[in-house]
């Protein structure tokens, strides 16, 4: 396998979708905006950074879901020697999944691998929402943006074809599949025949 260029961990992409009546580059409306598009009609290559994701490890989530519970709750309750302790183990797991990413940046991913996406230009995570439909396919999930990430941000990344299989390395360049991993059977994808009202050509 002379000249084949392995994807590894930090490594910087861009993800194309290829459709039927669809293709284009997955991108950001800003850094306000947190809703991912593909606006097939621009070949404006001088935002193609906005089209930049970082390929991280999973991170782990348990004490800052149990944060945001506990504190969403808002009651007298709430113990206010709790609540820091969640604080703090918050704070310790953000600080061991930043070590992971340092110590991980590099390696060979394989397919069937978990990884998530940062986007490089506003710092956030590329993130499925289990609990709310697509804007416009109301059968899909939502796809956005979140600042911290969180469960839905871990993506399989799935080879498209059959020439390989889980436990290869992903080849730059391969044409692959991205499944949520709370998605159920959805992989990532452009809902084809809509057009945001507030976008033309998104």
């Amino acid at each position: 396998m002379a000249n084949v260029s392995f994807l590894c961990m930090g490594d910087i992409v861009s993800l194309y979708s290829e459709g039927d009546s669809v293709s284009g580059f997955l991108s950001t409306l800003g850094l306000v905006d947190d809703r991912c598009v593909v606006c097939p009609k621009s070949g404006d290559l001088t935002k193609f950074r906005d089209c930049l994701f970082r390929i991280c490890p999973m991170n782990r989530y348990t004490s800052h879901k149990q944060l945001w519970e506990t504190s969403r709750k808002k009651s007298r309750s709430s113990d206010p020697v709790l609540l820091r302790r969640l604080q703090l183990a918050a704070e310790v797991e953000k600080r061991l999944n930043e070590a992971e990413n340092k110590k991980c940046v590099g390696s060979v991913i394989q397919y069937g691998s978990v990884i998530q996406l940062l986007h490089t230009k506003s710092n956030k995570y590329l993130t499925v929402n289990k609990r709310l439909p697509a804007l416009l396919e109301k059968n899909a999930l939502r796809v956005s943006l979140d600042h911290t990430g969180n469960e839905g941000s871990w993506f399989n990344i799935l080879p498209s074809y059959k020439l390989r299989s889980n436990g290869d390395p992903v080849v730059a360049g391969d044409q692959v599949r991205l499944k949520p991993v709370n998605g159920g059977q959805q992989v990532l994808h452009v809902a084809e025949g809509y057009e945001l009202t507030d976008v033309p050509g998104c």
